[in-house]
């Protein structure tokens, strides 16, 4: 659900609480808290006729983990709201109109774009969170950072920024309140030096999983002296594989996540 979608604070606001499990039941409570008032007085604001301060609109804002743009626009509909005259009124809700049109047009720009930029690339790859994210909230349950943070024991304001990242260059996209895989490819080639780090950013969680010793995982090392002919055919099997892996992959549903790593190498 995109704040731009709105152009009435409260309205956003009931929208993104009746997005959440169990509908929201306690949001309130804990906006308070948040924002160091009482639950009565955000019910005021929100069920009633009663505005919300810049101030608190702006802490509201921080508590949504919303991006710079975000914030901007939703402070922007709280003055429409707070507007004193009509005059006043007219020009905020002209501005409201503007800055939707300015976001639906970045938004079909974005569905054009792809490919990502080496500058953009060079962000993606840099740690395995943004694909790790991205994996992981294309799985059912895991539609917002509370619960992507929750399941990778990740900051949410962390994954909140990694998912403002993924969805402004349409690595995902959101389509009625759930989180899917974008338009936008990843793939580079093996020439490319962020292959290298892409490899060691996931061989390094390799290794914390390697502890935990679950069932569900599994580990092989096998150092061994074999001929040439037959490392080329050992070669060509895990080729193979990966073309079988892929093949299977991409239609079936989104139900868990799983990393593949595949050392090869002579020593």
């Amino acid at each position: 659900m995109s704040v731009f979608e709105f152009d009435d604070y409260k309205d956003f606001f009931n929208h993104w609480v009746e997005s959440l499990p169990k509908k929201g039941h306690g949001e309130y409570r804990r906006v308070a808290m948040a924002l160091s008032v009482s639950t009565t007085m955000i019910s005021q604001v929100f069920k009633g006729d009663k505005e919300l301060s810049l101030e608190l609109a702006c802490d509201l804002c921080e508590y949504l983990n919303m991006s710079e743009d975000e914030t901007d626009y939703f402070l922007l509909m709280v003055e429409h709201r707070r507007a004193g005259s009509v005059k006043l009124q007219k020009r905020l809700h002209r501005q409201i109109k503007e800055r939707q049109e300015k976001a639906q047009k970045l938004e079909n720009r974005l569905r054009k774009e792809t490919q990502l930029s080496e500058e953009t690339r060079a962000i993606f790859y840099s740690s395995w969170i943004y694909s790790g994210v991205r994996i992981l909230a294309s799985c059912d349950g895991y539609d917002d950072a509370a619960a992507i943070s929750g399941k990778l024991n990740l900051p949410r304001n962390q994954v909140q920024k990694v998912l403002d990242f993924l969805l402004g260059h349409g690595l995902l996209v959101q389509k009625k309140g759930e989180l899917q895989l974008g338009p936008t490819t990843t793939h580079i080639g093996s020439s490319n030096l962020l292959t290298v780090k892409h490899h060691q950013n996931w061989r390094l969680q390799g290794f914390n999983r390697m502890v935990q010793m679950e069932e569900k995982n599994l580990f092989y090392s096998g150092p061994m002296s074999l001929s040439e002919e037959v490392a080329d055919k050992v070669r060509q099997e895990i080729l193979n594989l990966l073309d079988h892996v892929y093949k299977v992959v991409p239609p079936s549903k989104s139900e868990t996540t799983r990393c593949l790593n595949i050392d090869w190498f002579e020593y």
